[in-house]
């Protein structure tokens, strides 16, 4: 049994915690593949933040809405796109409403190279959901989209959120 699984099986007095605990895990493991892939395309860990923004947007970003999703100022911004141009990661594009501004894109390039290489853990994740009802994956589905609205959200001065208060 894997190590994390049975570390949490012997947590299950504490459910909470335990899935504090996973979550933890989950995102080390999570980091530690970005990593590797970063490294194995010569990528900084933000032009990899940057390459993940762009994939799950809706649609070719702009530089100042890629600039405030990464908290980069402009400047910064413009040099990643730069490299990441160059290295054949990003394509720009003109916006069609305004013939001014410039939306930039995932290169049909690198989401193959990014799906040659996380295709197969998103395989495996697949397999694990195809184990569970509807009613339980639907239950997942919600508390992940819960999960990363509330880090989406800066914490709040004072500690307290819409979630009670930071100690809680």
């Amino acid at each position: 049994m894997d190590q994390h699984l049975h570390d949490a099986d012997e947590l299950s007095t504490d459910t909470s915690g335990a899935i504090v605990a996973l979550l933890h895990a989950f995102g080390t493991q999570m980091h530690a593949v970005g990593s590797r892939f970063a490294a194995r395309e010569d990528l900084h860990p933000t032009d990899l933040q940057a390459l993940s923004r762009l994939a799950q947007a809706a649609g070719p970003m702009t530089a100042g809405e890629l600039a405030r999703s990464l908290e980069l100022s402009t400047g910064a911004t413009t040099r990643l796109v730069d490299r990441l141009e160059r290295m054949g990661h990003v394509e720009r594009s003109t916006d069609h409403d305004d013939r001014r501004r410039r939306r930039i894109a995932v290169s049909p390039q690198a989401r193959a190279t990014a799906g040659g290489y996380f295709g197969e853990l998103s395989r495996r994740i697949e397999r694990i959901l195809a184990t569970m009802d509807a009613d339980e994956r639907e239950v997942i589905a919600g508390f992940l989209a819960t999960l990363v609205a509330t880090m989406e959200a800066p914490p709040a001065a004072d500690g307290d959120d819409e979630y009670g208060p930071a100690s809680a």
